[in-house]
């Protein structure tokens, strides 16, 4: 365990193993009403989660996890952070939180120093938390923008699964965003409206502002891309049906008239003409161009020979 002091020893930070320390968090945290089922699964815990203590006669704090630093390709890659906070003292897991190299520990312990309760302390690490997921969001705006122009250029499925890669980045992101939302708003709801006048939490409000606002205005794109690849497959497969149609259609003369002489009725006088086979070319070729020049007057044949064009 590693214990810090701030603010000339009014709150501090430990750092702990919450699996191999659990004696050491159950004697830190015994004079708060705290869940015993979770000081035992703590250190098993790989979902977000968030408890208080809602009697307003006993020590204001609240505890639980938050997952973090997701890969969207590999499940097994979100990092986890246990927190016990109350006014004067704040507990963290010091394995998962530690492991993450895109956040600024450095910057974290100096914005603690500065930080005059446990409260705010908690906010300089959401802060790195919530910077890291803008990191996210600004490496995902450069995917959007491929999609942007990719979809102009050609449609197909690797148009679309990638369409799809990209919906569901958005959607971790913001599984990841409501959870510290939530702990944000519930450090208001527990610890007073002081706390929303404090430098670090106004700054983590801020910041999950602009993140939710990026995450729902690329989602409006995205959602957007899929309708126009939708529309255009749509498209594509309402003129593949209408030239299979029109084929079928030219062809129906020669299959009317080879089914009606192809019969096996002993009587049928056409088969004994001396210019009988050429005079069923001639016919059913006229009743073929007869048939096309309805089918282009009609206008059925328009839209097929611009697209061939286009």
């Amino acid at each position: 365990m590693r214990e810090h002091s701030y603010a000339n020893r009014q709150w501090k930070w430990a750092e702990i193993d919450f699996q191999s320390e659990e004696p050491e968090l159950r004697k830190m945290t015994s004079g708060y009403k705290v869940s015993d089922k979770w000081l035992k699964k703590v250190g098993d815990e790989k979902h977000n989660n968030l408890q208080m203590n809602r009697n307003v006669n006993e020590k204001e704090v609240i505890w639980g996890s938050l997952v973090f630093g997701v890969n969207p390709a590999d499940e097994d890659s979100q990092k986890i952070l246990h927190f016990f906070l109350s006014e004067n003292m704040l507990i963290t897991s010091n394995l998962d939180f530690f492991s993450v190299e895109d956040l600024d520990k450095e910057l974290i312990r100096k914005n603690m120093e500065s930080a005059d309760t446990a409260v705010e302390g908690m906010m300089s690490i959401t802060n790195e938390i919530i910077t890291d997921i803008l990191g996210q969001i600004d490496e995902m705006e450069i995917n959007v923008r491929k999609l942007m122009w990719k979809l102009e250029k050609s449609n197909g499925q690797k148009v679309m699964n990638h369409l799809m890669g990209v919906r569901q980045q958005l959607l971790i992101l913001k599984n990841m965003i409501i959870p510290i939302r939530e702990m944000h708003m519930v450090v208001k709801e527990i610890f007073g409206e002081t706390v929303q006048d404090k430098k670090l939490y106004k700054k983590a409000g801020e910041q999950l502002d602009r993140c939710q606002y990026l995450v729902s205005e690329y989602t409006q794109e995205v959602a957007t891309m899929i309708n126009f690849e939708e529309i255009i497959a749509s498209v594509k497969g309402n003129e593949v049906m209408k030239t299979l149609t029109v084929i079928t259609l030219l062809f129906t003369p020669i299959s009317a008239w080879g089914a009606w002489w192809g019969m096996n009725f002993v009587h049928m006088p056409e088969l004994d003409w001396q210019l009988g086979y050429l005079f069923a070319g001639i016919f059913i070729v006229i009743n073929t161009s007869i048939l096309a020049v309805f089918i282009k007057k009609k206008g059925w044949l328009g839209d097929l020979l611009s697209m061939k064009k286009n």
